[in-house]
């Protein structure tokens, strides 16, 4: 059985992304491709960790593992999207790195799934987007912080995908990525879950681009926050209903993605390097990029 499993970024449609697998669980599994969720499937998957840090034979280990993955389905490949794989959406970032445990993490899935064909998926984002909507999805997880603190110590120019990649990828790139970018996936999302499903033909899935990766402003976030800190909730409940009134009134838009502690010419310098990083990673070795079609 094959695995494809999908490690990343947070904040780049994979709820989308998740959800449509869901939804088209049938017609994959026409095909032998079964969809599990993240929950089940990281949870084999640790234990499986522990199992052979504990000394359990590597045979017997996968033999389980693949065993929970499928579910009691007879399957040729199972999915997992799992953005929360090589770290925390409240801390995506070191001082001058996108998830710095990346290389460890790596290594371990790299133990666990040693023998069985693997192929890892990511996501990037623009970093002028991606940091401020990883700020409010913490706010909005009830991780309370400062937009400042968020990003305090943080080299926020240095930061670049093709470092991730290369770190996902081990020294000697012997793992194969496939990795598109969150900006064209409304466009190609169908290229996507063919990619990593490996259905013989993408345009059969069912699907809506509506409501991708939908969040807070970066503005609202911080009025949330601010909120909170004056009035605290007394109930999770208190917390669950002022969470919708933000997320109603104060939606994230493409069109609005400066604000206080985010100036223009920070935006113009994260974009123009981000674009940048991508002409090297579409030439990186052992990366297989997917574009938006052009007719």
């Amino acid at each position: 059985m094959e695995v494809s499993l999908f490690i990343g970024a947070h904040r780049t449609a994979s709820t989308h992304l998740a959800t449509m697998l869901e939804n088209n669980s049938p017609l994959l599994l026409e095909q032998g491709i079964g969809y599990i969720a993240p929950n089940i499937a990281m949870k084999a998957i640790s234990h499986a960790q522990k199992a052979l840090t504990d000394g359990a034979e590597i045979e017997a280990v996968q033999q389980e593992l693949l065993a929970t993955m499928a579910q009691g389905r007879d399957l040729d490949r199972v999915v997992v999207i799992s953005p929360g794989t090589l770290g925390a959406v409240t801390r995506p970032f070191g001082k001058a790195l996108f998830y710095p445990r990346t290389s460890g993490l790596i290594k371990q899935l790299q133990n666990v799934f040693q023998n069985i064909h693997t192929q890892l998926f990511l996501s990037v984002r623009n970093p002028a987007t991606f940091i401020p909507s990883c700020y409010a999805e913490s706010i909005l997880n009830a991780s309370f912080n400062t937009f400042d603190d968020f990003v305090t110590e943080v080299n926020l120019p240095d930061l670049k995908w093709s470092s991730f990649i290369h770190r996902a990828q081990g020294k000697q790139a012997d793992i194969s990525l496939t990795v598109w970018r969150y900006e064209d996936y409304p466009y190609m999302w169908r290229d996507v879950a063919q990619a990593i499903t490996g259905l013989q033909n993408g345009q059969d899935f069912v699907g809506t681009t509506e409501r991708i990766s939908t969040s807070l402003s970066l503005r609202g976030a911080q009025m949330f926050y601010r909120y909170i800190e004056e009035h605290p909730p007394r109930s999770k409940g208190d917390f669950a209903k002022t969470k919708v009134v933000f997320q109603e009134k104060f939606r994230s838009s493409p069109n609005e993605i400066v604000g206080p502690g985010w100036p223009r010419d920070l935006v113009k310098t994260l974009t123009n390097n981000y674009e940048d990083d991508w002409y090297y990673i579409e030439r990186m070795d052992g990366v297989e990029t997917i574009q938006p079609r052009h007719f």
